[in-house]
C-alpha cells in the first residue's frame, strides 16, 4: 500500500471519526487504558487506545493513535456528564509535520488555537447547541456518547459534533437495537449492543456500526462504506473449547499473591538524583533473609508496576514479583530516573547511567533487612536486559544470578531497523514507501550516531524524517545503546544465567536467544513457545497480540520456569 493511499485514508477517518474505549463505572474508578487495532479491507493501518474515566463530573480520556507512517498523535477530552465537551487538546505529528491543538466551548461555540509547523492560528466553530467531539481517528468521543446512549437504550441521540481538525461543525445519531447479538472477532466471538452511527458533515454523511460489550465499552467500530473497522484487542469473551478451564486474569493474580508478600518502598541516591523503587519481601522469609532480585525494567516509561498507560496497564513486573514472592523470593522494583517517582530527566539517562544506577541498588538492597546480602540476583527485562548485561560485563556489579527475559542478542541499532520496517509492513507499507521507511531508520541512526547532545534537530536533511520526531528527545540515550553487542557482553558474563526468550515476541525475536545463550558461559536456555514480549502467553499469532490486555496474568510457565531456575542457582548460592 502507498503512503499516498495511507493519506488518503486517513483524510477519511478524520471527516468520519470513528471510536471506542471504556468508561469507569460509579465511584469514579477508571478503567485501564485499552488499545484498537485499525484495519481497511483486512489490512492492519496501525492501533488507537483509550483511558477514559467518568465521575460525577464528567468524562475525561486521554488517548493515542499510532499510524507508522502517517500520524502519531495524543488527545485529551474533558466533558460534563451528559458528554457534550468542555476542553479538547491534541498534538503529535501527521507526515512528519508538528500539530498542537487546544479548544475550548462555550455557549456560542468552539474556540480553536491550531499551531502547525510552527505556525498559529486561530478560529471559531459557532453553535447554539452544545458541542460533542468526535475527531480524527481516536476512540474517546465516540464512547462518550455510546456510554450515555447506554444509561438509557431506549432514548436515541442526536446532537451536534465538531470535528476540530476537520474544521467543522456536525451532527451525529446514535441509537442502539434492541437486545444483543454475538459479534465476531479475532479471538472468537461476544456478546453485545449493537449501536447505529450516523454523521454528517456538510454534504457528507458516514454510517457506522458499533458493538459495545455489557460493561458498556466498545469492542468493534465498523465503517462498511470504507472497510474499515476498529476492534478491541482481546475482547471475545464465551469462545473457545467449552471444557477448558478459565484462565486467570491479572487481578486474580495479584488478590492469590498478595498474601504471600510484605512491601515496602525504597529510595536510593545516583546519578544525582533519587530513585524510587518498590522492595516485595515474602512473608515467611527466613531469618537470614531472603534471596532477592532486582528488576531491571524495559525501555520506555515504565513504572515501578509495569505499567505504561495507555499501552501498558496490567501491572506485569508486580505480578511477577508477587508472584515470585510466594515461591520465597524477594523481588525490588524500580522507577528508572526521571519516571515518577524517580527524580532527574529521563531523556538525560545512558548506558553507564542505567549500569551506575544498578549498582546504587544492589548496594541498597545488601543493607536492607529481610534481604540476604549474600544471595542477590538481577532480572532484566527487554532494555533492562541490556542494562544487567553491560553492568556485570563492565564490572559495576557481580549478582549471584541472572535471569533476561525477551532480551536483545544483536545490537540496538539491527532491532530497531527491523521493527520498523516490520511494523510498517504489517500496516500494509510495501515496495518504495517500504523502502523509504527504511531509508528514514538508516538515516535517523546514522544522525544519532553523528550528535552530540542529549537530544537530536530534525532540521536540514531531517526534516522530512517520519522517525524522527519519535527518537529525537533521547539522542544521547540511543547513542549509548544502539552499537552495543549484547553478545559481546555476554562472552565476559560469568555467572549462572537463565535466558527467556518467547516465540510470540514479535520485538525481540528467537534467534537474539540463542545468540545471547551461545555466547554466555554458564547458560540455561529456554524457548516458551506462547510467551509474548511484555510477559503474557497467547493462543493467537503472535501479530495479533502486540500488547497485553489490561486483564491480561502474567504467564504461568514464565513465573514457574523462573523459580525452578532460582530455587537450583541463586538459593543455593552463597
Amino acid at each position: 500500500m502507498s503512503r499516498t493511499l495511507r493519506t488518503v485514508i486517513v483524510a477519511v477517518l478524520v471527516a468520519a471519526g470513528a471510536a471506542g474505549a471504556q468508561p469507569a463505572r460509579e465511584g469514579g474508578e477508571p478503567f485501564a487504558g485499552v488499545v484498537y487495532d485499525l484495519t481497511q479491507g483486512g489490512v492492519r493501518l496501525g492501533e488507537a487506545s483509550v483511558g477514559l474515566i467518568e465521575t460525577d463530573e464528567g468524562f475525561r480520556s486521554r488517548s493515542y493513535v499510532d499510524l507508522p507512517g502517517i500520524a502519531r498523535l495524543d488527545d485529551e477530552l474533558v466533558t460534563r456528564p451528559d458528554g457534550a465537551a468542555l476542553s479538547y487538546a491534541v498534538s503529535g505529528t501527521v507526515q512528519g509535520v508538528a500539530i498542537d491543538m487546544r479548544v475550548e466551548f462555550g455557549p456560542a461555540g468552539a474556540s480553536v488555537r491550531l499551531t502547525q509547523a510552527g505556525r498559529e492560528s486561530t478560529f471559531t466553530l459557532p453553535s447554539d447547541e452544545p458541542l460533542y467531539v468526535v475527531d480524527n481517528n481516536f476512540l474517546d468521543g465516540l464512547q462518550v456518547l455510546v456510554s450515555v446512549v447506554l444509561r438509557e437504550p431506549a432514548q436515541p441521540l442526536d446532537v451536534a459534533v465538531v470535528v476540530p481538525l476537520g474544521g467543522a461543525v456536525g451532527r451525529l445519531s446514535l441509537a442502539a437495537r434492541e437486545g444483543t447479538e454475538r459479534v465476531e472477532l479475532a479471538g472468537g466471538s461476544a456478546e453485545a449492543t449493537v449501536l447505529d452511527a450516523s454523521l454528517s458533515v456538510g454534504p457528507q454523511t458516514v454510517d457506522y456500526v458499533v458493538w459495545a460489550g455489557e460493561d458498556g465499552r466498545i469492542l468493534a467500530v465498523e465503517l462498511a462504506a470504507a472497510a474499515v473497522r476498529y476492534e478491541l484487542r482481546d475482547a471475545a469473551t464465551g469462545a473457545g473449547d467449552e471444557g477448558e478451564a478459565a484462565r486467570e486474569t491479572a487481578a486474580e493474580l495479584l488478590e492469590r499473591t498478595a498474601a504471600c508478600v510484605e512491601t515496602r518502598e525504597l529510595r536510593v541516591e545516583s546519578s544525582g538524583e533519587t530513585l524510587y523503587g518498590e522492595l516485595s519481601l515474602p512473608v515467611d522469609a527466613p531469618a537470614a533473609g531472603a534471596p532477592t532480585l532486582l528488576l531491571l525494567p524495559g525501555s520506555g516509561a515504565v513504572d515501578v508496576d509495569g505499567n505504561s498507560p495507555p499501552v501498558l496497564t496490567n501491572s506485569g513486573y508486580r505480578q511477577l514479583a508477587q508472584a515470585l514472592g510466594c515461591a520465597g523470593y524477594g523481588v525490588l522494583r524500580v522507577a528508572k530516573m526521571g519516571i515518577p517517582p524517580s527524580t532527574g530527566d529521563a531523556n538525560a539517562a545512558t548506558l553507564d547511567s542505567y549500569a551506575a544506577d544498578t549498582a546504587a541498588w544492589l548496594a541498597a538492597l545488601a543493607e536492607e533487612s529481610g534481604v540476604d546480602a549474600r544471595r542477590l540476583g538481577l532480572i532484566g527485562h527487554s532494555e533492562g536486559g541490556l542494562i544487567a548485561l553491560y553492568a556485570v560485563a563492565e564490572g559495576y556489579v557481580a549478582p549471584d544470578a541472572l535471569v533476561l527475559i525477551a532480551t536483545a542478542g544483536r545490537p540496538l541499532a539491527v532491532l530497531l531497523e527491523e521493527q520498523v520496517v516490520a511494523s510498517a509492513r504489517r500496516a500494509g507499507m510495501s515496495g518504495e514507501a517500504l523502502e523509504a521507511y527504511a531509508r528514514d531508520a538508516a538515516e535517523l541512526l546514522d544522525a544519532v550516531r553523528r550528535s552530540s547532545g542529549q537530544a537530536l534537530e530534525a532540521e536540514g536533511e531531517l526534516a522530512d524524517n517520519e522517525l524522527v520526531p519519535l527518537f529525537a528527545h533521547a539522542a544521547g540515550l540511543l547513542r549509548s545503546e544502539i552499537d552495543v553487542d549484547p553478545a559481546a557482553l555476554a562472552a565476559s558474563v560469568d555467572v549462572p544465567v537463565l535466558v527467556v526468550q518467547g516465540l510470540k515476541d514479535i520485538q525481540v525475536l528467537q534467534v537474539d536467544g540463542q545468540l545471547l545463550a551461545d555466547a554466555l558461559p554458564r547458560a540455561t536456555h529456554l524457548e516458551l513457545r506462547d510467551l509474548t514480549h511484555d510477559l503474557v502467553d497467547t493462543p493467537l499469532p503472535a501479530e495479533q497480540k502486540p500488547f497485553p490486555a489490561p486483564t491480561d496474568a502474567v504467564s504461568e510457565t514464565l513465573v514457574a520456569a523462573v523459580t525452578t531456575y532460582l530455587h537450583g542457582t541463586l538459593k543455593l548460592a552463597h
